[in-house]
C-alpha cells in the first residue's frame, strides 16, 4: 500500500515539475497523407532521461481508482495545444476510463474545460476502450450517450481486441471506431487475415463510422488497409508519438508524406475496392436504384438522387412506389408505363423466361419540365426462396446533341 502512496505522490509531483507530459500521435488521412487527427498520450519523463512507460504506471493508477488525475492533465494540455493551432486545429481525442461514467458531472466538467480555453468542441475527442465498454456495458453507454449529446465525438479505441466488439458497437452511439493493431499481425498477407479486416471495414461503413487502423509499421499494411476505403491510419510508419512541440511544427507545417497510388484492379486479394468502386459506378450512372420482392409487394431503395427520389419513401409497398413514378410519367404515357411494371406483368415476364423488363419514357421534375427517363427492371433470383426479385435502375437520359454520333 505504501509503495501505490508513494507512486501516487510521485505522479502528482510529475505533473507540477513537468515530468509528465502529453504526447501527441498524429492520425493521418489514408490515401492524401495528410495530419488529419490525433491521439493524445501520456508520458512520464524523468529529469535523468528515463521514461517511465505508461504500462507501468497506468495500471496501478487504475486498481487505486487515481486515474482520472491524468486523464484530466492530458485533456488540459489538449485543450492548450487545440487553442495553440488555431487556424490549423484537427481534432484531438484524449482517453478517458471507465471511471468516468459514475462522475454524473463529467459532461459539465469537460464542458468547463473546453470552454476555459475558448476552443471549438468538435476539435475535442473523447476516447474509451472496448475493454471498458464489455465491463459495465449499460453505465458506460448511458455515459457516451450523454457526451455525444453535448456535442463531442466519441471513439471506440482497440476494436477487436476483445470477444464483444460487434455486439457493443451496436449499441453504443460512438462515431469513430479504431481498429486494433492485431489485425495487421500476419502484416495483411494471409488471405484469413485480409477477409477479416474486410469484414471489419464493411461492417463500420456499414454503420456509418469513421475508421482509423492503428500500428501500422509497413508499406504492406498500408497499401491493403487502403484497398478497404480506411479513413486515418495512426501507427510508427508515418509517426511515432512525439512531444508537443515537434507536434505543432508538424501540423503548421501541413507538410503530406507520400503515399504510392493504388491500382485497385492491380491486385485480386483488393476485393473491398473493387466492389466499393463497382459501386460507386453503379450510382454515377443511375440516379435511382431499389430492390424489390414481386412477390410480397415491398421494395427498398438504396440510392435516390433526382427528382423521384424526393418523394418516394425509402421502404414501402410496391405498388406505391409504381403510383408515384407512374404520376411523374407525362399523360400520354402512364398507361404504358403502368402496364409494363405492375407486378402481375412482372411475374409473366418472369414466368415467360424474360431477364428484365425496360421502358423510356418521359416524365416531370418538381419544377414541371420534362425529361426522359430510362426505366429497367432486372430480375434476380435467391435460392433460399421462391420469391420474384428484382433491381430497378432509373437513369436520366438528357443527353446533349454531340453524345450521339
Amino acid at each position: 500500500m505504501m509503495e501505490k502512496k508513494y507512486l501516487l505522490n510521485d505522479i502528482v509531483d510529475a505533473m507540477e515539475t513537468g515530468e509528465l507530459q502529453a504526447y501527441y500521435q498524429p492520425q493521418y488521412n489514408a490515401k492524401k497523407g495528410v495530419i488529419g487527427g490525433a491521439e493524445a498520450l501520456v508520458r512520464w519523463i524523468k529529469k535523468d532521461g528515463t521514461v517511465v512507460l505508461p504500462g507501468e504506471f497506468i495500471p496501478v493508477l487504475e486498481e487505486a481508482g487515481q486515474l482520472s488525475l491524468v486523464d484530466w492533465f492530458v485533456a488540459e494540455d489538449a485543450c492548450k495545444t487545440i487553442k495553440e493551432l488555431s487556424d490549423k486545429a484537427i481534432r484531438i481525442s484524449v482517453n478517458f476510463g471507465r471511471e468516468h461514467a459514475k462522475d454524473d458531472q463529467f459532461v459539465d466538467k469537460l464542458d468547463k474545460l473546453v470552454q476555459s480555453y475558448g476552443i471549438d468542441k468538435n476539435f475535442f475527442g473523447v476516447e474509451i476502450t472496448e475493454s471498458d465498454v464489455v465491463t459495465d456495458k449499460k453505465e458506460v453507454i448511458e455515459w457516451v450517450c450523454k457526451i455525444e449529446a453535448a456535442g463531442y465525438m466519441v471513439s471506440i479505441d482497440d476494436f477487436g481486441s476483445g470477444m464483444s466488439s460487434l455486439s457493443f458497437v451496436k449499441d453504443v452511439p460512438a462515431r469513430v471506431l479504431k481498429i486494433d493493431r492485431s489485425f495487421l499481425n500476419d502484416n495483411c498477407l494471409t488471405e484469413r487475415g485480409r477477409i477479416t479486416l474486410e469484414s471489419v471495414f464493411y461492417f463500420a461503413h456499414r454503420l456509418k463510422l469513421l475508421t482509423v487502423v492503428e500500428g501500422v509499421e509497413t508499406q504492406e499494411q498500408l497499401q491493403y488497409i487502403n484497398t478497404c476505403d480506411c479513413d486515418y491510419i495512426q501507427g510508427f510508419l508515418f509517426s511515432k508519438p512525439v512531444p508537443k512541440n515537434e507536434f505543432l511544427w508538424m501540423c503548421r507545417e501541413e507538410a503530406p508524406v507520400e503515399i504510392e497510388a493504388i491500382d485497385p484492379f492491380d491486385s485480386q486479394s483488393a476485393v473491398f475496392e473493387q466492389v466499393r468502386v463497382m459501386i460507386e459506378s453503379v450510382y454515377k450512372k443511375f440516379q435511382l436504384v431499389k430492390f424489390a420482392n414481386i412477390s410480397k409487394n415491398s421494395y427498398t431503395l438504396m440510392r435516390r438522387d433526382n427528382f423521384l427520389g424526393t418523394e418516394i419513401p425509402e421502404t414501402g409497398t410496391y405498388d406505391d412506389c409504381l403510383k408515384q413514378i407512374v404520376d411523374k410519367t407525362v399523360p400520354e404515357s402512364r398507361e404504358e408505363v403502368e402496364k409494363a411494371f405492375n407486378r402481375k406483368s412482372l411475374l409473366d415476364a418472369y414466368a415467360a423466361g424474360k431477364k428484365k423488363v425496360l421502358r423510356i419514357a418521359k416524365h416531370f421534375d418538381e419544377n414541371g419540365e420534362i425529361h426522359r427517363v430510362g426505366i429497367e427492371d432486372y430480375f434476380m433470383e435467391n435460392e433460399g426462396s421462391k420469391d420474384v426479385f428484382i433491381v430497378s435502375f432509373l437513369q436520366i437520359l438528357d443527353f446533349d446533341d454531340s453524345t450521339y454520333v
